[in-house]
């Protein structure tokens, strides 16, 4: 029945408002009759699309191995629906003839809006299959942030349908919520920071990235390794999640690790990996330098860089398990001398370090040795957003959406969160998820935010106290200081003048603020 109302005239006419012309060039309009012979329901979709104040713009068989019998267009909607649905690219329809779709021909279509030199919307694509558990089928295949839309539930007979569609599938996304790192037009924010980063690869400085946990550390690595990956610049992002923990020594699995790492980025790139392959599980940490040094050597002679990620780095340095000063685990301050030795004997080669404890940069001794780290390596803290970053992830997500924020729910989103970044993407999909999907129109308001808060509060708290508990862990005389300044905020400025570097710690992770000469404590400790 809702369909039957939405199709009427004026309605129809609303969603024609910043109509799209019909296609005038001769040569598209060829290529789209050639579509049209190829698949004849076609002609059903321009006729809707022209309804709808919208067109096709391109069209072309697909040029996947294998997969030429596929087809593809790329549809401008017109200005009323761009606008209720956050769209501000063409969007690609792909045709398939088969009647048993396979997951390769949505790859497909993936792989045609990387290749095409078109500006085309990177995470929507309408898929229209005779297979009749098609819309079955790319429900399934959706994920990742990547919508795949069935055409075959188009009624013919209702424009609007279309619409209804779109409305469907892009308001029960939930962009907000994000569980594991976020690169390409999936970050926001951080422009000052990336901006340093790429500057220390390209100067090869070694740096140290350091936040709190889920502040965004691994997403910053990840878009910071499509940033500076190139034809003369191989970039390896290792995880150190995965290595043992004391009292067994860490620094073989590294190395073994690392060396499948190596090869495998250097082959895919056709160069020399050779003295790499030679590691095996007796190579040492001098076996791993040379091995290295005699790659880059070659590396060197074709112009070609290489570049190192080391995230979760406390792996590396569990302070609740060993004192990092003077434990017993020297093979890790030996491995991180090898690093720096290459980085100074070769202009080819530096590294970078991420995790949640700066001491490995630090301290002036790490396990018993002297740090090669220290007063060395360049030392970045992952802040929160500010609010004009905020402003803009929460904008920007929402309109894909098809979402408005109002402003005051903007400053609803920062106030309740300090800005901290998975906490402001927790809290927008809580809100999200309260709002109603039979609507053509969505926004989001300040009384939205509030009367989502209390409940969101509850669902983070556990997150909120593992992120405490790493605090404590990691940075305990922080943790005491936090301790006076929440109970005792008289007290707090003598300590801070005693600690300068703790008290700058707590500034940089954005737990601690400062207004004129007075401390607070922010936001997220207010979660607690």
């Amino acid at each position: 029945m809702r369909r039957r109302e939405m199709s009427t005239s004026p309605i129809s006419s609303g969603w024609r408002a910043g109509a799209i012309k019909p296609p005038s060039n001769d040569n598209l309009r060829g290529h789209i009759l050639a579509l049209e012979a190829r698949f004849p329901v076609v002609r059903q979709h321009r006729k809707a699309l022209a309804e709808l104040g919208s067109q096709m713009v391109h069209a072309q068989k697909c040029s996947v191995s294998g997969l030429q019998n596929c087809s593809l267009s790329l549809v401008r909607f017109s200005g009323a629906i761009e606008a209720a649905f956050g769209l501000t690219r063409e969007v690609m329809f792909f045709y398939s003839p088969y009647a048993d779709l396979q997951i390769r021909e949505l790859e497909a279509a993936k792989s045609a809006i990387r290749q095409l030199k078109r500006d085309v919307t990177p995470d929507i694509v309408f898929v229209w299959s005779p297979d009749p558990r098609a819309r079955q089928k790319l429900d399934d295949w959706s994920q990742g942030g990547f919508l795949a839309i069935p055409l075959s539930s188009i009624d013919e007979t209702d424009p609007v349908s279309l619409v209804s569609l779109l409305r469907d599938y892009i308001y029960a996304r939930d962009l907000f919520y994000e569980s594991t790192p976020v690169r390409g037009d999936r970050f926001f924010g951080r422009r000052q920071l990336m901006q340093a980063l790429r500057d220390d690869v390209k100067n090869q400085r070694v740096a140290g990235l350091f936040g709190l946990r889920k502040a965004g550390k691994t997403s910053v690595l990840s878009q910071l390794t499509d940033d500076v990956s190139s034809e003369n610049r191989v970039v390896i992002l290792r995880d150190l999640e995965s290595l043992p923990s004391p009292p067994t020594d860490p620094i073989p699995s590294l190395i073994k690790d690392l060396r499948v790492d190596i090869i495998e980025a250097l082959k895919n790139r056709n160069l020399p990996y050779g003295a790499v392959s030679q590691l095996n599980e007796g190579s040492d940490i001098s076996d791993f330098r040379r091995s290295m040094q005699s790659v880059l050597r070659a590396l060197e002679k074709r112009g070609v860089s290489i570049v190192l990620l080391l995230d979760e780095i406390e792996y590396l340095t569990p302070s609740d398990r060993i004192d990092i000063s003077e434990g017993d685990m020297t093979s890790v301050s030996q491995f991180l001398g090898a690093l720096r030795s290459l980085v100074q004997e070769n202009s080819n080669f530096t590294f970078m370090l991420s995790g949640l404890t700066s001491a490995i940069v630090e301290n002036g001794r790490l396990f018993g040795r002297p740090n090669p780290l220290f007063s060395w390596a360049k030392t970045h803290f992952l802040a929160p957003f500010d609010r004009d970053e905020a402003d803009e992830l929460a904008t920007s997500i929402g309109g894909r959406m098809g979402i408005q924020i109002e402003s005051a729910a903007l400053e609803s989103f920062f106030e309740a969160t300090g800005g901290h970044a998975f906490l402001y993407r927790s809290l927008a999909s809580a809100v999200v998820q309260q709002l109603p999907v039979d609507v053509f129109q969505r926004r989001i308001s300040r009384p939205d935010v509030l009367r989502t808060i209390d409940d969101w509060k509850r669902t983070v708290a556990g997150n909120i106290n593992e992120m405490m508990n790493y605090v404590r862990r990691y940075y305990p005389i922080e943790a005491l200081m936090l301790e006076i300044l929440i109970e005792t905020p008289n007290e707090f400025g003598e300590i801070a003048n005693d600690n300068p570097l703790e008290l700058q710690h707590l500034l940089s992770l954005g737990l601690v603020e400062k207004e004129g000469q007075e401390y607070q404590a922010a936001t997220v400790l207010s979660l607690l």
